[in-house]
């Protein structure tokens, strides 16, 4: 068990190192509204529950799942706090938002609340209320694409960068229990490094215009996909359920990327 907990790990490094670094580089190049797209994909969450189910069973991969929808709309809250509190400066504004999503995991694990239907009843109102302000009451403009030229170094020190905090997120996924898992599997480490990395590169207003393209990726990508998990591991086992899971949570990708789009969101 241990020597294959030490290969999910390397997995889960090369995997998210080389997720975050593309997403990061997509973003910078392309704008918000791609880069947004992109850094929303529930990329964490699949190898998370993957290796969950690997690890422990499909069983607890499917009650891991469970609580997901209610830590992901902790890390709408990260999202949508980093925003407001971006007019303070990149520092506060991510401390702020770190320190809302630790206050509302931490509380999370230590009420044991694996319910689903209690997670799905949080998560649908607290992402349309998040939604609403983003689109109504925040406005934030789209930002676009420029011409960059990255160096080795700068790939190779944000693929390090997001392969540790993946695998450290994948790491808490497989030791806690179904409760850690699922908080875990939704903890924004993309968009978190996403958010600081185009900080660095191109300021606030690239960083602060990511926020909502990222929470509508993952709300209509990462959300159904914990559901799909959730319903089809113990049915069709880990790697059929994962396949099948893919390909129903595919389509919905496009969608995000339509609603993205829209001048008027």
């Amino acid at each position: 068990m241990t020597d294959l907990l030490i290969l999910h790990l390397i997995l889960a490094f090369v995997v998210g190192g080389a997720w975050v670094s593309f997403a990061t580089l997509i973003a910078e190049r392309y704008g918000s509204a791609l880069g947004g797209l992109v850094g929303g994909l529930p990329a964490i969450s699949i190898v998370s529950f993957l290796f969950i189910g690997l690890n422990q069973g499909p069983v607890t991969a499917s009650q891991a799942s469970a609580v997901f929808p209610l830590a992901l709309s902790f890390t709408m809250s990260f999202l949508l706090v980093y925003a407001i509190l971006s007019e303070k400066g990149f520092q506060s504004a991510f401390l702020g938002a770190l320190l809302v999503w630790i206050g509302l995991s931490t509380m999370t694990a230590f009420l044991d609340l694996r319910n689903l239907l209690f997670s799905v009843g949080v998560f649908v109102p607290v992402a349309g209320f998040y939604f609403y302000l983003f689109k109504v009451k925040m406005k934030l403009p789209h930002v676009g694409s420029v011409q960059m030229v990255y160096s080795f170094a700068r790939v190779a020190f944000r693929a390090l960068a997001g392969g540790s905090i993946v695998a450290l997120a994948v790491m808490l996924s497989q030791l806690g229990g179904p409760e850690l898992g699922g908080i875990a599997s939704s903890f924004p480490a993309i968009f978190s490094l996403t958010l600081f990395f185009t900080y660095r590169t191109r300021g606030m207003a690239l960083s602060r215009a990511l926020t909502k393209p990222l929470l509508i990726s993952a709300g209509l990508t990462a959300f159904p996909y914990s559901l799909l998990v959730g319903f089809l591991y113990p049915i069709l086992g880990i790697g059929f359920g994962t396949m099948v899971a893919l390909l129903c949570a595919a389509p919905l990708v496009a969608l995000a990327h339509f609603l993205i789009n829209i001048r008027k969101i």
